[in-house]
């Protein structure tokens, strides 16, 4: 009896323990990486994927393109999301919003996908 529910605990217990950090997480250090001008880090969060259809420089310039707007408006105050998890928690879909340092505000929609237990950008417009 003891057996069989220490196995049902680890049944339980190990796919929580290996989901890694959440959507939100990924997707608010994901913008947080490019304020702080971590652009490796930021690009080590694209999907496998869009590395293979866009390439590592290409992935490289869009970062820098929107770190400069980010600092254009004196940096990164606030990242606000709205949706999530959606389709078999693999796929979230996010309404995000910046709330830069000058007062200004710009929408966007994000989309990650779960390849390998772990989430990546897959869409940032």
């Amino acid at each position: 009896m003891f057996m069989r529910r220490m196995v049902l605990l680890l049944l339980v217990i190990l796919p929580l323990a290996s989901c890694g950090r959440g959507s939100d997480d990924i997707l608010r250090d994901f913008y947080r990486d490019m304020a702080e001008g971590h652009a490796d880090a930021a690009v080590e969060r694209f999907s496998p994927d869009l590395h293979k259809k866009f390439g590592e420089d290409e992935l490289q310039s869009a970062v820098a393109r929107w770190t400069r707007d980010i600092k254009a408006h004196g940096g990164l105050a606030d990242v606000s999301l709205r949706g999530g998890v959606v389709t078999y928690n693999e796929l979230a879909l996010y309404d995000v919003t910046l709330t830069f340092n000058d007062g200004t505000t710009k929408s966007l929609q994000t989309s990650l996908v779960r390849v390998d237990g772990d989430w990546y950008i897959n869409a940032a417009i």
